[in-house]
C-alpha cells in the first residue's frame, strides 16, 4: 500500500479534500435523502417507492467493485473523480421533469426520478472504492479519529447550509420549480466538487497494495470470518445498519404521515437532524482519539434504539407547539446516533483492519452497508405499505415500525460487546467522561495543547491541566516527558499529583523517570510513587538512595516511609546522621515520624547531637519526637511561641504547669521545681530522672525509657530547645500519668 505522503502533502491533500467534501455534502443535500424524498411524495410516490429511492444509495455499494478495475490503470484520484464527474452528470434528466408534471405524466416523471437516483448512486458506488483509502492517507497519525470526525462535521456543516437554502425555498413555495432550482443549484455544486478531486497529490496515492498481491472478495469474507474481531465488527455493523436503513427514511415520513406537516417544516427538521450530528461531531472529534473508537461505537449505537422508543411511545397528537418540539427532538436525537455510529465505526474499521488489506475490506464494508442499508429502505417501504393495509391506525403502524428497528439495532449492539479495545477505556469510564465538565474541558485544552506550535504556551495548557486532576488529561500529558524543556517535564509530571489512582501505565512512567531522571524529574516521581503507595517501587527507591541528587535522596526516603518499607529505615537513619545537607536531613526526620517505630527515636537523638546541625532541622527533630512520644498536638504551638520569643521559655513553661494544676485542682511545689530547674540549668537532670523513674515503676515503655536514658546526656541537654521538650513532655506525664507507658 503506497501512502507515504509527506507531513506537507498530507496537509495540502487535506485542504483540498475538506474543500471537496464541504461542496460535495452541500451538492448531496439539495439532490439525496429528504429532498429527493419531499420532491418524489410532490409527484405522487408511495411509501415502495420511497423506500426503493432510499435503497439505490445503498445499492450504490455493490458497484464498488467495478470501481477496482480502473485502480490499476487510473489510481485512486482520477477512479475518485471520474465517477463523482458521472454521478452529477446522470441528474441531467431531472431536469426534464418540470415538463412532465405539467403535462400530468406523472409515472414517466417518477421513472425518470427512479433513473437518475439510481445512475447517480451507481456511479457514486464506482467512485467509492476510492474514498477509504483517500481518508486512510489523509487521516495518517495519531488524529487519525478526529479528522474522520472533522470530515463529518464539514459536511454536516454544509448540509445544513444546504438545507436552510432549501427551507428558504420551498417558505416561500413548495412546487416542482422550487424542485428544479434546487436540482440545477445541486448538479453545479457538485460538479464543482467534483473538479476538486483532480487537485489531490497523486504522490503516494495512485494505488493501494502495489507490492501486495490483489485480495478477492472471497480472501476478504474469509479473513473476515476467520478473525474473530474481524467478525464480530462486521456482524454488528450489519445489524445496527438495517435498523438505520429502516428507519433512517422514513423519520421525515413519520412527520407527514402522523403529524401532518409541510414541506417547509419538514426541512426545518432537516436542520435540527444536522445540527444534532454537528452536535455529535463536535463531542466526538474531542473524545474519539482520546477514549479510542470502541466505547464510542457503543455509545452513540446506543443512542440510536433510545431515541426511536420516543417515536414509539409518543401519542401522535398533541397542540402544534407539542408536536414542532418533539419532531424536532426527534430528528436530533436520531441524527445523533446515525451520524455518530457512522462516524465511531469507520474509526474502528481503520484501526481493527490490517493496512494492506483496506481496499479489500472496504468494499465488504460497504457491501454491508449497503445491503443492510437497501433491504432496509425496501423492507420499511413494503412493512409501511402493509400496515397501512390493515386497519390499524397510523401512529399504531409506525410504533411497530420504529421498535421493530430498535430491537435490531440493540442486537448489533449487544454483538459490539464482545469487540476487541485497541487500547480504548472501558464503555462506562467513557460515558462518565462525556458526562463530566471537567473532563470535557480537559480534553478541549489537550486538543489546544496538540496544536500550539508555542513553547510558552504549550507550558500555560500543561500547567492549566495538571490543575484539573482528570485522568484523561495526566494520562496524555505524561506524553510531554519527552519534552527537552524541564519546564513542561515537570508540569505534566507534576500534573499526576491530583489523580485519585494510578494506571498501570503512569506507574510503568514514574517508575522510567525515577531510574532515568536524576537531577531532572526523579525527585518528583520519587514523591509520587510514595503518596500513591507504589510498594512495587521499594527497589528502586532504595537504590535511588545512593544518588549524588539529594532531592532525590531526600524524596525516597519519604517515599520509603510512605509505602511502609521498615527495612529501608535503618539505610535512611545512616544517610540522616552522615549528611550535612539540611534538605535531605529535614526529610529524614519526616520520613522517620512517617515510619514511627521505636527504631526512630535512636536516629533523631543522635540526629540531635550533632554540633553542626541547622537551628531549623533541629526544631524539625524534636517536634517528631513529639510526635513519636505522644505529646498533646499542643505542644507545637508553645514551641512555635518559644522560637519566636526564646527568652520567655520560663513563663511559657510555667503557664503549661499552672494550667496542669489547675485542672487537676492541686498544688504540687515539688514538682514545679525539679521541672523549672531542669528547664533554666542542664545540671539539674539528676532530679528530673528520678522523678521520672518514680512516676510509674517498672512501667515506663519502650519510647519513654528511651527518652530518659539520654536525659542524663550532656551533649542532649547542652541543647535548650531539647530540654524544654523534655519539661514539656514530663508535665504532660504529669497530667497524663499513662503516657509513660508508651
Amino acid at each position: 500500500m503506497s501512502e507515504q505522503l509527506s507531513a506537507f502533502r498530507i496537509k495540502q491533500g487535506r485542504r483540498v479534500f475538506d474543500s471537496f467534501s464541504g461542496i460535495n455534502s452541500f451538492s448531496f443535500a439539495l439532490v439525496t435523502g429528504n429532498t429527493i424524498t419531499l420532491y418524489a411524495m410532490l409527484l405522487g410516490a408511495n411509501s415502495t417507492v420511497i423506500g426503493l429511492l432510499g435503497a439505490f444509495m445503498f445499492l450504490s455499494f455493490f458497484s464498488i467493485p467495478l470501481g477496482r478495475s480502473g485502480l490499476k490503470r487510473r489510481g485512486l484520484v482520477k477512479t475518485f473523480a471520474h465517477n463523482w464527474m458521472l454521478r452529477n452528470f446522470s441528474l441531467l434528466p431531472l431536469l426534464f421533469i418540470p415538463l412532465l408534471y405539467a403535462r400530468g405524466a406523472l409515472d414517466i416523471a417518477i421513472a425518470l426520478m427512479i433513473l437518475s437516483v439510481f445512475f447517480f448512486n451507481f456511479f457514486r458506488g464506482v467512485g467509492l472504492i476510492s474514498n477509504n483509502p483517500v481518508i486512510g492517507i489523509l487521516s495518517t497519525g495519531k488524529d487519525r479519529g478526529e479528522y474522520i470526525v472533522w470530515l463529518s462535521l464539514v459536511n454536516n456543516a454544509t448540509a445544513l447550509v444546504a438545507t436552510l437554502f432549501l427551507a428558504f425555498l420551498l417558505w416561500n413555495g413548495s412546487g416542482v420549480e422550487t424542485y428544479h432550482v434546487v436540482t440545477i443549484t445541486g448538479i453545479i455544486t457538485g460538479t464543482v466538487a467534483s473538479l476538486l478531486l483532480y487537485r489531490l497529490p497523486d504522490s503516494g496515492m495512485t494505488s493501494f497494495d502495489t507490492t501486495e498481491r490483489q485480495f478477492s472478495l472471497q480472501d476478504s469474507l474469509q479473513l473476515a470470518w476467520t478473525t474473530p474481531n474481524i467478525r464480530t465488527f462486521m456482524l454488528s455493523y450489519l445489524m445496527i445498519t438495517l435498523g438505520i436503513g429502516m428507519a433512517r427514511p422514513f423519520i421525515i415520513v413519520y412527520s407527514k404521515a402522523v403529524y401532518g406537516q409541510s414541506d417547509s417544516v419538514l426541512t426545518l427538521f432537516t436542520v435540527c437532524s444536522i445540527l444534532g450530528a454537528l452536535l455529535m461531531g463536535l463531542v466526538l472529534r474531542l473524545v474519539i482519539d482520546r477514549l479510542g473508537s470502541k466505547p464510542m461505537y457503543i455509545i452513540f449505537s446506543l443512542v440510536i434504539p433510545a431515541s426511536l422508543l420516543f417515536a414509539v411511545a409518543a401519542p401522535g397528537i398533541g397542540t402544534i407547539s407539542f408536536s414542532l418540539i418533539f419532531l424536532a427532538l426527534l430528528s436530533a436525537a436520531t441524527n445523533i446516533g446515525f451520524a455518530g455510529q457512522e462516524s465511531a465505526a469507520q474509526a474502528y474499521f481503520f484501526a481493527a483492519i490490517p493496512r494492506n488489506r483496506i481496499v479489500d475490506m472496504s468494499m465488504l464494508y460497504f457491501f454491508i452497508l449497503g445491503g443492510t442499508g437497501a433491504a432496509g429502505a425496501v423492507l420499511g417501504g413494503a412493512f409501511l405499505d402493509v400496515l397501512a393495509g390493515t386497519d390499524l391506525a397510523t401512529v399504531t403502524a409506525y410504533r411497530l415500525f420504529f421498535s421493530l428497528c430498535a430491537v435490531l439495532a440493540a442486537c448489533g449492539i449487544l454483538i459490539q460487546r464482545r469487540l476487541q479495545d485497541l487500547g480504548s477505556f472501558p464503555v462506562r469510564d467513557s460515558l462518565a467522561v462525556l458526562f463530566s465538565p471537567r473532563d470535557m474541558r480537559a480534553l478541549t485544552l489537550l486538543r489546544k495543547l496538540d496544536t500550539t506550535r508555542d513553547p510558552d504556551k504549550e507550558t500555560r495548557l500543561i500547567t492549566e491541566l495538571g490543575t484539573m486532576g482528570s485522568p484523561i488529561s495526566v494520562e496524555k500529558l505524561l506524553d510531554h516527558l519527552s519534552s527537552p524543556r524541564f519546564a513542561i517535564r515537570y508540569e505534566a509530571l507534576q500534573s499526576v499529583g491530583r489523580l485519585r489512582r494510578l494506571s498501570p501505565r503512569i506507574t510503568e512512567t514514574l517508575l522510567d523517570e525515577l531510574s532515568h531522571g536524576e537531577f531532572s524529574t526523579a525527585a518528583l516521581a520519587a514523591r509520587l510513587l510514595g503518596m500513591f503507595r507504589v510498594r512495587s517501587a521499594a527497589g528502586p527507591l532504595r537504590e535511588a538512595l545512593n544518588s549524588p541528587d539529594y532531592r532525590l535522596v531526600a524524596e525516597a526516603m519519604l517515599a520509603l516511609a510512605r509505602i511502609g518499607d521498615e527495612r529501608a529505615q535503618f539505610l535512611a537513619g545512616e544517610i540522616l546522621l552522615s549528611s550535612n545537607n539540611p534538605f535531605v536531613l529535614v526529610h529524614g526526620v519526616q520520613a522517620m515520624e512517617i515510619w514511627h517505630t521505636t527504631a526512630a527515636v535512636p536516629i533523631l537523638l543522635d540526629l540531635l547531637r550533632n554540633d553542626q546541625l541547622p537551628p531549623h532541622v533541629a526544631d524539625e527533630t524534636i517536634l517528631t519526637l513529639s510526635v513519636l512520644m505522644g505529646v498533646p498536638r499542643r505542644f507545637f504551638y508553645r514551641y512555635e511561641e518559644y522560637t519566636r520569643e526564646r527568652e520567655r521559655i520560663s513563663v511559657f513553661l510555667h503557664e503549661e504547669i499552672d494550667e496542669v494544676f489547675t485542672r487537676k485542682k492541686r498544688q504540687d511545689p515539688e514538682f514545679q521545681t525539679i521541672v523549672m530547674n531542669f528547664l533554666m540549668d542542664q545540671n539539674a537532670d539528676e532530679p528530673f530522672v528520678r522523678w521520672v523513674l518514680d512516676t510509674r515503676r517498672g512501667k515506663t515503655g519502650i519510647f519513654s525509657a528511651l527518652l530518659v536514658s539520654v536525659a542524663l546526656d550532656a551533649e542532649l541537654n547542652r541543647l535548650e530547645p531539647f530540654r524544654f521538650f523534655l519539661c514539656f513532655w514530663a508535665v504532660s506525664v504529669y497530667a497524663n500519668p499513662r503516657m509513660i507507658e508508651m
